[in-house]
């Protein structure tokens, strides 16, 4: 079987989902394979939270963060679902003021705290005295499961054919187009093809001659409840046991900051995990087995962070997409889309990046500075720790 289609898009999590959505919408005859289900667990967009955030060390990022909201109202209002709760967000310790310095350059709001005052507005947090806390008011939670299948069902209403359990094994450049090969042999054609598939984008861009550094690897989360009566909590992201430069201090001796989340319709509920601390992983052989010493460090920071705990549910594992330098890769290589929105922090812009992709595949201008993701960038790794938190 040999299909035409104004675009394809590769790889159905949160992006694909949302570039699908945007290409329907503007009246492309659209085609979005997935090679598992909508809303699985085996790649980066699964499991019910993720976080959203103004708090970035680079101010580009926090001006991402507005359009970024509200694309997703905009999402809200077309899906008829609630898919992002503000919470509010903290960072706890010095590295907040690398967030200070960002917000203040991109002139967006955000407000300094006593220890008392930030245990007083949320029982259940431990913060010593002395300690910086950095609050943003429009922080908030990902509904990250439901945002895929919303976004999934929204782009079928526009007219996108969404096509689940298909392997697309091969792209091949075609003229001023392409031609995708799937595992069932079938052949679809189209000017343009936007590749957002996650852990499996780098060996599926190879075989279009596209070889970007993209790297897998192997994360995990804990669940955990508040013991006692249950109330809201912020995001947090914990610097305390990090230096300002990102490299080890005093703290637990780890460059791997701990964040934490709630999920707003389940009170008292706080999903908690180590910034890019796993292996890399192959995502087709990779274990579902948490990694138990991970999970110690883990409950050990949790000890000191919050008031008693008492496990919610089993961990879960997941997948990051990771650069170098920590960066997207979002670039029209040809007939090629490449929407890489890796390295484990971009869930909370998916609505936005899914409008930018869509952009690029159509040849419309973007708004937005995006050098910085540019493929044939330099690629230079940085050890400054603030990248992921969207686990």
């Amino acid at each position: 079987m040999s299909e035409q289609y104004d675009a394809i898009v590769v790889g159905g999590g949160v992006m694909g989902t949302a570039t699908a959505l945007e290409l329907a919408s503007r009246g492309r005859h659209t085609l979005l394979l997935e090679r598992f289900a909508f809303g699985h667990a085996r790649g980066s967009s699964g499991g019910p939270t993720r976080i959203f955030r103004f708090t970035y060390e680079h101010p580009d990022y926090v001006r991402m963060a507005g359009p970024a909201l509200d694309a997703w109202r905009e999402l809200e209002d077309a899906s008829g679902e609630r898919l992002l709760y503000t919470t509010g967000g903290i960072d706890i310790g010095e590295g907040g003021r690398r967030s200070a310095d960002a917000l203040v350059a991109a002139g967006a709001p955000f407000a300094w705290l006593t220890p008392e005052a930030t245990m007083e507005r949320w029982p259940g947090l431990v913060i010593a005295p002395g300690t910086p806390v950095l609050l943003q008011e429009q922080g908030g939670v990902c509904m990250a499961e439901r945002t895929v299948r919303a976004q999934a069902r929204v782009a079928m209403d526009a007219g996108a054919t969404m096509r689940e359990q298909t392997v697309v094994r091969a792209i091949h450049r075609r003229g001023d187009g392409v031609q995708l090969t799937t595992d069932r042999g079938d052949t679809y054609t189209a000017p343009v093809a936007v590749v957002t598939a996650g852990p499996w984008a780098g060996p599926l861009l190879r075989t279009a001659g596209i070889d970007l550094p993209l790297v897998p690897s192997f994360e995990q989360v804990t669940y955990c409840r508040l013991a006692g009566e249950p109330h809201p909590f912020p995001t947090i992201i914990d610097w305390s046991g990090v230096s300002t430069r990102g490299l080890p201090s005093d703290g637990d001796g780890s460059t791997n900051a701990p964040y934490a989340l709630p999920n707003p319709e389940e009170p008292g509920s706080i999903k908690m995990a180590l910034d890019r601390s796993g292996p890399d992983a192959d995502p087709d052989t990779r274990s579902f087995e948490p990694d138990p010493e991970r999970l110690a460090r883990l409950a050990a920071w949790a000890s000191r962070r919050f008031l008693p705990l008492v496990e919610a549910q089993p961990p879960e594992t997941c997948l990051y997409t990771n650069t170098p330098d920590g960066e997207f890769v979002l670039d029209r290589l040809g007939p090629i889309v490449v929407g890489s929105p890796c390295s484990g922090h971009g869930f909370k812009f998916a609505p936005l990046i899914g409008k930018i992709l869509a952009d690029m595949a159509t040849g419309t201008s973007v708004a937005l500075r995006l050098g910085a993701f540019q493929a044939g960038r330099a690629w230079t790794e940085r050890h400054i720790v603030d990248r992921a938190f969207d686990a």
